[in-house]
């Protein structure tokens, strides 16, 4: 399986997750006359970060997979998102951006070297593969998971099968 198969549309599929979970959200705050803001800034502990960041990180993580992987052109996200219609259009965008990749600019780096420039420093992963396989798909599925959480822990009625929506084909 290409680099890009094991990339690409399963950030896209999870995205597409994600955007139904934070729907149940929005949903469940209307009818439960819920601020959304308490909602979005809600932490599930005292040092970790809210749901819009949770989001956040998983739209960067998608959108940096495919950056230092060598696509260029990418605009930077402000990451200033308040409201569920915010963090629904940044979710959009990153679909829509991740949608014009092709697969032969993500599958030409899968042997090469690739260097992750952050704040805390430069981290090298030996190739493309490592990159995706040992820290992309890995840290995506953190931040998915703590905006599941959050939401969850807040009462928004969600379950396994909208984390894993279209996962399952059901066989007759």
């Amino acid at each position: 399986m290409s680099l890009y198969q094991q990339s690409v549309p399963v950030l896209i599929k999870y995205l597409k997750n994600l955007s139904g979970i934070l729907q149940k959200g929005a949903k469940f705050c209307e009818e439960k006359a819920i601020k959304p803001d308490e909602m979005i800034s809600y932490r599930l502990i005292a040092d970790m970060r809210g749901l819009s960041y949770q989001v956040q990180s998983c739209s960067n993580t998608a959108k940096f997979a495919v950056q230092r992987l060598g696509v260029t052109g990418w605009p930077t996200f402000e990451d200033n998102e308040a409201t569920f219609d915010e963090l629904e259009a940044r979710i959009q965008q990153t679909i829509e951006l991740l949608q014009k990749t092709e697969p032969e600019d993500v599958n030409s780096r899968a042997d090469k070297e690739v260097i992750m420039e952050t704040k805390m420093g430069n981290f090298r992963f030996e190739t493309g593969q490592t990159y995706i396989s040992e820290y992309i798909i890995p840290n995506f599925h953190f931040h998915l998971t703590s905006a599941y959480c959050i939401l969850r822990t807040q009462g928004v009625p969600v379950g396994a099968l909208d984390y894993l929506k279209d996962v399952f084909h059901k066989q007759e």
